[in-house]
């Protein structure tokens, strides 16, 4: 019989960025989180690091890297490789990732805020159990396409609140 696996940590997401200064300084103005190291410029042949991201990435001519910390001490790690442009057109009815989630007591606050900072406020705020006006919900986008959904509670607190609906 298999053992049941303890539950793992999340330590880090990585996001890849058309501009790494930028979106450091977008993601601490908007969200407060602080910048860990970097930005950095590696190649694929800068000894370890690069041997290492050469296997991970492929080929690739240049790639700056930067990491930034969350309130909770999440790891945000910032890629910008050289021609990226442009913002995410991820399908979100395709397998994969297509967001990530912060938490604010005030999600209209910081909604209004993202769209005030370049980023856009993508959908509606909703409750997430119609007759609950305490957890709330949203989606944005920040400046390079990349889905932000803000809840007003932890994820936890969110989803143990009401009926077992989405």
């Amino acid at each position: 019989m298999i053992e049941k696996p303890y539950p793992h940590s999340l330590t880090h997401i990585g996001i890849t960025v058309s501009d790494i200064e930028e979106a450091i300084d977008w993601y601490q103005d908007v969200f407060g989180w602080s910048l860990l190291k970097g930005p950095r410029t590696a190649t694929e042949r800068d000894g370890y690091g690069g041997k290492r991201a050469l296997d991970v990435l492929g080929e690739f001519s240049e790639m700056r890297v930067a990491h930034l910390i969350t309130g909770n001490k999440i790891g945000i790690e910032f890629f910008e490789f050289s021609g990226t442009e442009g913002s995410n057109t991820t399908d979100i009815k395709q397998p994969g990732f297509f967001h990530v989630c912060v938490v604010d007591p005030n999600v209209e606050e910081l909604a209004e805020r993202i769209d005030e900072s370049g980023g856009e406020h993508y959908s509606n705020i909703w409750r997430l159990h119609e007759e609950d006006e305490d957890h709330l919900l949203t989606y944005c986008k920040d400046p390079y396409g990349n889905l932000i959904e803000i809840y007003s509670h932890s994820h936890e607190q969110m989803h143990l609140a009401g009926p077992d609906t989405l």
